[in-house]
């Protein structure tokens, strides 16, 4: 049974072997199974046809009227009923509204920050400095509020444990110290006003509202801001706060506390001049290395050294007999055999902090490695830092961390050393690892550090200890430290940026930002 047809696709179309004709259906049609209903032609698709450039008198009128006859596909349809502007009416073209007169956002407190600018936030802040910034805040529908409050606060905590306690985890304490607590209304109703007025409202008008401050700290020697974990923290911190009434209280929204890094001023208390080292340092007990000692000799120039100075030293090292351990009757080594194979030097941190736990006023020291240096013996393979010889001998420069400075508050005191640590091993045992003992003698040397060079003062200033301005160098007059009550002013302005508003449009600087984030 066939078709005559050409309906059917040439999947089902199959060829008789005898004529070669084509027979349409399938297997089961051969059978004498009904045949399928004929499938409908699928529509010929008209395709592109290049142009072809025929040079010839036609203007670009009659052209573009041509090309307009062309037929086009649902795409192109589409796209140009969607580029076809709306009907004028009056002469006039009609413009639909753009998105950008929508607000970007529904909040009610667009925005509220604390602007301090890069120059003051990233660079060290020292007594009698000026500091600036601004608050700014961007409401988007008219909004009471109490107050603009500006705050800034100094902070101090030590970490004690008692070391009198026979507990197996003794107990510890936190002990928090506020150094000056300022507060400022920078807008609204003032704070130190203890009438009714003090709790009025006022209202915010939509906009952006930019408020500038400025702080004067005191000529006092604060402590540094510093952290160390389990042993210490001081900051400094500002931050705003937005006070608006509420039901049954009042509600508060704070900008982020931007922390200030504040040095104080060291000063030198003598001129430099060479700082003489020698010291034996003995062997600690039950160790195989008991009756030795290790002899150090030498000294540093330049001392005392401002925080980034270099400063040079010459150390000798050797191991001699522990002169009580012969004393004892006990069998001795042999003092010949060992040497100072390692030498370093260390910048130690030293924090001596003061508390009260269960009513007893404590102390205690913590200290910290924040500089080391492996010495180089003289004359020395080049890449080589170990000594094989009876007497470690080296000579060099060492260079001071920058964010040195000591200073003494009322719980927290800040020094620095130098530790000298000398590695003694047995010479048979230098080619052996496995055999080998190594044992650290170590001592501690005061390091004076200032951060105002010692150049600057004469000798008379030295000893009249900076009493007398006339025989300062440099003008320059001691501060006194934490225990003067001065605190910081905080002024509602005192700098070039005015206070100043902006009404919430789609020319608000905050509209645009945050519509910008919208759009990406």
């Amino acid at each position: 049974m066939t078709n005559s047809n050409d309906s059917w696709p040439k999947l089902l179309q199959r060829t008789l072997p005898n004529d070669g004709s084509t027979a349409q259906g399938t297997a089961a049609q051969s059978l004498g199974v009904q045949a399928a209903p004929s499938l409908p032609r699928r529509p010929s698709r008209q395709l592109y046809q290049p142009h072809q450039w025929v040079e010839s008198s036609v203007s670009m009128t009659s052209l573009s009227a041509g090309l307009s006859d062309l037929p086009m596909d649902s795409r192109q349809q589409k796209r140009q009923s969607a580029c076809q502007l709306p009907a004028e009416s009056h002469g006039t073209r009609s413009i639909s509204p753009s998105i950008d007169d929508r607000p970007p956002t529904t909040d009610r407190i667009a925005a509220f920050v604390l602007d301090i600018p890069d120059g003051v936030r990233n660079m060290t802040q020292h007594p009698n400095s000026f500091m600036v910034g601004s608050v700014a805040i961007t409401v988007t529908k008219p909004t009471k509020a109490h107050r603009i409050k500006l705050s800034f606060v100094g902070q101090q905590r030590v970490y004690l444990r008692d070391a009198r306690s026979q507990a197996p985890l003794p107990s510890s304490a936190n002990f928090d110290y506020t150094m000056f607590e300022k507060h400022l209304a920078l807008w609204g109703a003032d704070i130190e006003d203890d009438s009714s007025a003090g709790n009025e409202t006022h209202t915010l008008m939509p906009g952006t509202l930019r408020v500038p401050f400025s702080i004067k700290l005191p000529r006092v020697n604060y402590p540094s801001t510093i952290k160390r974990d389990k042993t210490c923290r001081v900051r400094y911190l500002i931050w705003a706060t937005l006070e608006r009434p509420g039901t049954f209280k009042d509600h508060t929204l704070s900008t982020h506390k931007e922390e200030i890094y504040f040095e104080p001023w060291a000063y030198p208390t003598r001129p430099r001049e060479v700082m003489r080292i020698s010291n034996t340092v003995y062997g600690t007990p039950d160790t195989p290395t008991a009756h030795l000692a290790v002899e150090v000799t030498g000294g540093t120039l330049l001392l005392p050294a401002e925080a980034g100075d270099r400063i040079m030293y010459k150390l000798d090292a050797r191991t001699k007999l522990d002169e009580k351990a012969a004393t004892d009757g006990q069998p001795l080594l042999d003092v010949d055999s060992y040497v100072v194979r390692f030498m370093r030097l260390h910048i130690v941190e030293k924090l001596k902090v003061r508390g009260l736990i269960k009513g007893r006023e404590q102390t205690q020291i913590y200290r910290n490695s924040i500089h080391s240096v492996t010495l180089v013996p003289n004359k020395s393979t080049p890449g080589m830092v170990s000594n094989s010889k009876s007497t470690f001998s080296s000579n060099g420069y060492i260079r001071l961390p920058l964010d040195m400075c000591p200073f003494d508050s009322k719980h927290l005191k800040r020094t620095y050393e130098l530790r000298v640590e000398c590695d003694v091993v047995d010479k048979s045992s230098l080619l052996d690892k496995m055999m080998r003992h190594k044992s650290t003698y170590s001592m501690q040397v005061p390091l004076e550090i200032c951060t105002i060079s010692p150049d600057k003062f004469d000798k008379a200033t030295y000893q009249n200890a900076y009493t007398d301005e006339t025989r300062n160098i440099s003008s320059i007059t001691p501060l006194p430290h934490h225990k003067d009550p001065a605190e910081p002013w905080i002024f509602a302005d005192g700098w070039e940026l005015e206070k100043s508003f902006v009404k919430w449009d789609r020319f608000n600087p905050v509209w645009i930002e945050l519509a910008r984030k919208h759009s990406t």
